[in-house]
This record gives structure tokens, C-alpha cells and sequence, in this order.
């Protein structure tokens, strides 16, 4: 009897560490995903003090979490690692592929809007269908170029025309618009800061980049 209790203890205990490890090991799958995400999500490189305040470890741990997440990605075949510059991380490619990064660089982006621009592509937006015209009262300028640019970049078309005097063109968005600030329909448009001068004029439109596209632009050449 006592033997067979010596053995029931000891199957005990070895469930216990079982357990013990189990939990251990998800702590650390869990620490290793964190670190990741925040490096992912950071635009800046993070130090380990950073890093373990945000994931309530120690920073002196930091180090043993980054070399097991690398350990993982060099047998999992990765193309990336995650590197100490300094005293800060940050992920990086491997240099095996660097020749496709360089074709990613060469890739022309597309041009940032310029301020005139976006006025009257703000003004398309929230009245469309709407007329030339109607663009230049309100913007209190000629718009015809910057419509034409407009249309060149497939951000705004022909809608028709006018059912009045002259049939003039009506312009609208298109879905390369939609595309362009991130949004899915123009219901999600954001709603227009409004400064009225007339009571049937808006004074000032602003348009809300995703911010993809925001980044993407952001060291682009700009057109009107």
C-alpha cells in the first residue's frame, strides 16, 4: 500500500510540472507574440526597458525573448530577423534578398495631392454629382487644371451632364478615389468642417488620408 502510494505521489507530481510547464511555455509563446507585435506596430525601434515595461517582464528578459523568436524564424526558414541597433530593435530582411527590396524601391509611387487639389477634390466628394462651375464659386478660383490633373489620376470622371443652360459636365468620385483615402464607400466619408459664409456654400472641406496612403505619399512629389 504504501508503495502504490509512493507511486500516486509521484504521478502527482510529475502532473504538477507537467502543468508548470505548460504554463511557462504559453507565457512565453505569449511574450514572443507581444514582442513581435510591437515591433511590427512601432514606428520607431524599441529598447529592452520599452519593451519589458509594456510587457510587464523584466528588461533583463527581453534578450532571451528576442534570440528564441530568432532561433524560431532561422528554422522556420524566415526571411527576416530581429537586430539591436544600438540599444534598440528593430527587424530587418536578410541580405539573400536584398535584390528583391531594391525592385520594391524602384517601384514609382504615386504623386501627393497638392493643398489646390484636395480643395476641389473635397468639393467633388461631399456634392457630387457636381459642376465646374459650382467647384469654382466655392474655391472663389479657376479649377480647370486642377480638375484635369484630377481626372489624369483617375480620382475624379464625367457624371453626365447638367440638365440647365449650356448642359455643362458633372464630375463625380470614382472607385480609385475610394481606394486612394482607404474607405469602402462614400459613406465613410468623414463629416466636412464647414465654415459658411453663405448659408448655401461650404467654406472648407477636409479629406482624411488612411494612413497607408498618408505614409506612402509622404516623401512623394506633389501635383496639382
Amino acid at each position: 500500500m504504501e508503495h502504490m502510494g509512493n507511486e500516486e505521489k509521484d504521478a502527482e507530481t510529475l502532473a504538477v510540472d507537467s502543468a508548470a510547464n505548460r504554463i511557462y511555455s504559453m507565457l512565453d509563446d505569449e511574450s514572443e507574440l507581444a514582442l513581435e507585435a510591437l515591433l511590427f506596430a512601432s514606428p520607431e525601434p524599441l529598447n529592452d526597458s520599452e519593451i519589458g515595461r509594456i510587457l510587464g517582464q523584466n528588461k533583463k528578459e527581453i534578450p532571451g525573448i528576442v534570440e528564441r523568436l530568432n532561433e524560431k524564424y532561422a528554422q522556420w526558414g524566415r526571411s527576416f530577423r530581429i537586430e539591436k541597433f544600438g540599444s534598440k530593435y528593430r527587424y530587418y530582411t536578410l541580405p539573400d534578398f536584398d535584390k528583391y527590396i531594391h525592385r520594391l524601391v524602384e517601384i514609382p509611387r504615386p504623386a501627393k495631392l497638392s493643398r489646390a487639389a484636395l480643395e476641389v477634390l473635397s468639393i467633388v466628394a461631399y456634392k457630387q454629382p457636381v459642376v465646374k462651375a459650382e467647384v469654382e464659386r466655392i474655391r472663389g478660383i479657376n479649377s480647370d487644371g486642377v480638375l484635369r490633373t484630377l481626372m489624369d489620376r483617375n480620382l475624379v470622371e464625367m457624371a453626365g451632364r447638367f440638365d440647365g443652360p449650356g448642359r455643362p459636365v458633372l464630375y463625380r468620385t470614382t472607385q480609385e478615389f475610394l481606394e486612394f483615402f482607404g474607405i469602402s464607400d462614400l459613406s465613410e466619408l468623414p463629416q466636412p468642417e464647414i465654415t459658411e459664409s453663405e448659408s448655401d456654400v461650404m467654406g472648407s472641406l477636409t479629406l482624411v488620408r488612411s494612413p497607408e496612403n498618408r505614409e506612402s505619399n509622404e516623401s512623394s512629389d506633389e501635383v496639382e
